[in-house]
């Protein structure tokens, strides 16, 4: 995990929780996608990337039940960056984990978060009240971009 910017430093937050399903990342993606939507093309491509790899990781790792079948998704702003989250159920491991293959892996999962890792300048995780998880990448952005993004 790599040390991050605290969400007091990040502003303009969108979010939206969704109901977990196999069609989750996809919705994710959508709503990454309207929100990014007159973001630089590479800085809107990785976040919809990123996204999917979250929201991916959330629907085949942590486990579901009643009151655990949602995902939050949200997005903002910092100086020079934009920040992706995802939030969810938590898991019953005491300590969230960022632990991302290597990029030349053979194994059959794992090597989404290595794509995060690559595709991000800062990711971690960390838990929140009531034992949920959240998983965060900051994007590089330019001012230009995050300005116009304040605008939409």
């Amino acid at each position: 995990m790599r040390a991050g910017i605290a969400s007091a430093d990040v502003v303009i937050w969108r979010s939206t929780t969704l109901h977990r399903s196999e069609r989750t990342p996809w919705h994710a993606r959508q709503a990454t996608g309207l929100w990014l939507a007159d973001s630089h093309p590479n800085v809107r491509a990785d976040a919809l990337q990123i996204v999917t790899e979250l929201v991916a990781n959330v629907i085949q790792h942590v486990p579901g039940g009643p009151r655990r079948d949602w995902v939050t998704v949200r997005l903002g702003f910092g100086l020079g960056f934009v920040r992706l989250e995802v939030i969810d159920p938590g898991t019953q491991t005491p300590e969230p984990r960022f632990v991302p293959l290597q990029i030349g892996s053979m194994e059959e999962s794992g090597r989404g978060l290595g794509i995060v890792a690559r595709l991000s300048v800062r990711c971690g995780t960390h838990a929140i009240e009531g034992g949920h998880r959240v998983v965060w990448a900051d994007l590089a952005n330019s001012a230009l971009a995050i300005g116009d993004a304040a605008r939409a």
